[in-house]
């Protein structure tokens, strides 16, 4: 069975074990639920997941899958970020256990109020973070020190048509949270407080360039 996540700020999906997924604008992801394990494959863009104790009379472990490797819910809140060659995990409440695709690699355990990514061998430092939830499910995109590339990659998920970057302010800094419901009002407050400017060279086509 697979879902893909169609509307601009995100579709609940419940599964048959009483779990809930939220997935982002534009993601997908595969369900595989089986005698012995329930699976979540995460093809592309994040999930957002509470997970229920398992209806049936037995406990079968709840994963998700990506391309990196794997993250097994311990009776948790959490949230699964497909990037490229690299796996962001959050998680908001208990903990996960992450294990790369190298086996050789050593698992780590990640809790509540914590966050990592990782390649298929290796775990990143594990960082702090404050949310109650992932800021896409609440209607916001939050930016703490991120290239303004990667902002703009993570706000064309938010609205039709293409957000291109020029390379030369591809490294320009964002930081603040802002409103998903008016993706425009973002760009022209990036264009009013950014050394850039805005190109419409065609409808759904925004150019970000050097002002």
């Amino acid at each position: 069975m697979k879902w893909r996540g169609t509307s601009l700020l995100g579709d609940e999906v419940g599964l048959a074990d009483g779990s809930t997924v939220v997935m982002d604008s534009g993601s997908a992801v595969n369900v595989d639920f089986s005698v012995n394990l329930r699976r979540l494959q995460l093809v592309k863009g994040e999930i957002y997941i509470e997970t229920a104790p398992d209806k049936v009379g037995w406990k079968r472990s709840f994963v998700v899958d990506t391309l990196e490797g794997r993250v097994q819910a311990l009776g948790t809140r959490f949230s699964v970020s497909q990037h490229e060659n690299r796996t962001q995990v959050a998680v908001f409440q208990d903990a996960v256990e992450i294990q790369p695709a190298d086996a050789m690699t050593v698992k780590q355990t990640l809790r509540a109020g914590q966050q990592a990514q990782f390649s298929a061998n290796h775990i990143e430092p594990i960082h702090r973070h404050s949310q109650e939830k992932p800021a896409w499910t609440q209607g916001f995109i939050v930016a703490d020190d991120l290239p303004l590339s990667e902002f703009l990659l993570q706000l064309s998920r938010y609205r039709p048509g293409y957000i291109t970057c020029d390379p030369e302010i591809a490294d320009l800094r964002i930081i603040g949270s802002y409103p998903l419901k008016d993706t425009d009002r973002i760009l022209a407050f990036l264009e009013a407080n950014l050394p850039v400017k805005l190109l419409h060279p065609l409808p759904f086509w925004v150019k970000v360039l050097p002002r």
